[in-house]
């Protein structure tokens, strides 16, 4: 401690004593970057900004008491003020941005879009197979009891498959990086990066659902549906996360796979005619902002980067699932 107070009081002595020495180096530095009167009038600004010898003194007498509270408030010096300025308008200016809340995302390009494919991971062990099987269960449940199945498809029935089927998609992202996050807090150990990532598929999901909900507004019915639905699924995949995450993940694998044949075949209703309004349809604006698409997309645009988004989160949650549950995760933020 002494030696930290001798060498405070020798540097701040020499620059109260003698502040000319200082001068003399800032006014060679400057002279090569600012001619002229600019040299002498920042001269003088850091002459008067200078701590006088009995500044100093006093200074160092409070120090030695442990009287830190008499010290200059860094707030008050013209450096700190300008900081917390710009840090300040860089919030309001956030804060003016509609979409500057979402996670780093993928932001697909048109050939990425296009070239998705329907591919599926064949079960390796019981797990796997109880995972699949699940799904192609409730799947087909879910075609027959929502109509889906029965007469032709139209906007109305895409639209309440999309929405319903996304209210469902955004909870097992949300309810495994709860899971690990408590976990990380409650081992004292690392999350290897896993937790950003599922809750970029959560959020990703609901931006499924913000989307489609601009097209369509659910009737109360359809509302009281999804809250019993919701409620079912996520007392069923927490308690299946709790005794093996690895299912779970290739659950939703699975899951994802059966989004990306949803999407592939409302794309081909789109071509074929039976949607055919989406093919001239606007895209939702909070669509554009979150992809980043261009302003004259249209709703088959909007449906082909989340068919890509579904292809990613298959890709996403069937590595996870391979994965040891203190591996890394491979995906870095947005990717």
């Amino acid at each position: 401690m002494a030696l930290v107070i001798k060498s405070f009081c020798s540097g701040a002595l020499c620059r109260a004593i003698r502040p000319e020495l200082m001068l003399g180096r800032y006014s060679s530095t400057l002279q090569n970057v600012i001619p002229g009167n600019a040299v002498h009038n920042a001269e003088e600004n850091v002459a008067r900004n200078l701590s006088t010898k009995a500044d100093v003194e006093e200074n160092i007498k409070q120090f030695k008491k442990g009287n830190f509270e008499t010290l200059p408030d860094p707030g008050l010096v013209e450096h700190f003020r300008a900081r917390k300025q710009v840090v300040s308008n860089s919030l309001k200016e956030v804060t003016k941005e509609k979409d500057g809340y979402t996670l780093p995302h993928p932001i697909w390009l048109p050939d990425e879009t296009h070239s998705v494919k329907i591919t599926h991971k064949e079960p390796e062990g019981r797990m796997d197979v109880l995972a699949y099987y699940s799904i192609q269960a409730i799947r087909r449940t879910f075609d027959v009891f929502s109509g889906f199945t029965i007469g032709q498809r139209n906007e109305t029935k895409w639209l309440r498959r999309v929405i319903f089927l996304e209210t469902v998609a955004a909870v097992p992202g949300m309810v495994g990086a709860m899971y690990r996050h408590l976990a990380s807090l409650r081992k004292m150990k690392r999350d290897h990066g896993w937790i950003h990532t599922l809750l970029e598929e959560a959020e990703n999901e609901r931006m499924h659902l913000m989307t489609a909900l601009q097209v369509k507004k659910p009737s109360v019915f359809f509302r009281f549906c999804v809250l019993i639905s919701q409620g079912v699924f996520v007392n069923f995949f927490t308690m299946s996360y709790l005794i093996s995450p690895r299912f779970c993940h290739r659950f939703v694998g699975y899951l994802e796979e059966e989004a990306v044949k949803t999407y592939t075949m409302c794309l081909k209703d789109i071509d074929s005619g039976l949607l055919a309004s989406w093919a001239t349809k606007p895209a939702p604006e909070i669509a554009i902002k979150y992809w980043k698409m261009h302003p004259e997309s249209t709703m088959r645009d909007v449906i082909l980067v989340i068919r890509a988004d579904e292809a990613h989160h298959r890709l996403v949650n069937h590595t996870l699932s391979s994965l040891g549950p203190y591996e890394p995760n491979p995906y870095l933020p947005g990717q």
